[in-house]
């Protein structure tokens, strides 16, 4: 922590986020941004959105989820460019706390404000958290929109948006060609594997399904922080899923 002493009183705002962005750990990257955000009470915008989501990531990764949600709300009402960001921060930090109500709200907004490029990706985590509380028709509708805005990820959200309808007990057509254009889509990786051993899983074919939620488990079996925030009730459903599937 050598670095913590080389500080100068001629360093701005950006120089302290700079060094936060470089920092090894949580605790170093939130004392740098903090020393930034009280470098100068008319720091740009921007740059104090960047600090203070600094400090909204060691709070999470420590778990106090409290104080994200503070952070995020902060940051909201810079508005700007990132608001969207700051929005979906604070949904996961109040999804930690089991607000679910409220993130659902929060995610709302993001998926509202975001530039057309991150919309795709603010549709489809509005519809993860509507489909975790049972609003099916409030998922599917959340991904539909959520595909008319996306590139690389359609292949995800369509193959998303027919496991809800499997759930809500819906026929789906096309399902070979969903799951082939799923499979041989980069978006496999990650969250495709949860997605296509769920759709197996209601296709009845077990073993494939196992195969997709054992990738799934292990790739994020290790993860922490935000992400594991995020994740939290996908890993809880791919190991239940799993666990009835080698009982059986």
């Amino acid at each position: 922590m050598d670095s913590l002493k080389e500080v100068s009183s001629s360093d701005t705002p950006e120089d302290f986020l700079t060094r936060a962005l470089a920092a090894n750990s949580a605790s170093e990257r939130a004392h740098f941004a903090r020393l930034g955000l009280d470098a100068d009470p008319d720091v740009e915008p921007d740059t104090e959105f960047l600090l203070l989501r600094q400090v909204y990531l060691s709070e999470i990764e420590a778990h106090h989820f409290h104080a994200a949600a503070e952070l995020a709300t902060r940051m909201g009402q810079l508005g700007g460019s990132m608001e969207d960001v700051a929005h979906h921060d604070r949904s996961r930090a109040l999804t930690a706390l089991g607000d679910t109500v409220g993130a659902i709200q929060a995610q709302r907004l993001a998926a509202r404000c975001a530039p057309p490029a991150r919309r795709s990706f603010h549709c489809w985590g509005l519809a993860t958290l509507l489909q975790f509380v049972g609003d099916y028709d409030g998922a599917e509708s959340a991904l539909k929109r959520g595909e008319r805005w996306a590139h690389q990820d359609r292949a995800l959200l369509r193959a998303h948006r027919a496991w809800v309808c499997l759930l809500a007990g819906r026929m789906v057509e096309e399902m070979a060609e969903i799951i082939a254009d799923l499979e041989s889509s980069p978006a496999r990786k990650g969250y495709g594997e949860l997605v296509l051993g769920m759709l197996r899983h209601e296709l009845g074919d077990g073993r494939r399904a196992a195969v997709h939620l054992r990738t799934f488990v292990r790739r994020n079996a290790a993860i922490d922080g935000p992400k594991a925030t995020t994740l939290r009730e996908e890993l809880r459903l791919a190991r239940t899923v799993l666990a009835e599937l080698e009982s059986d």
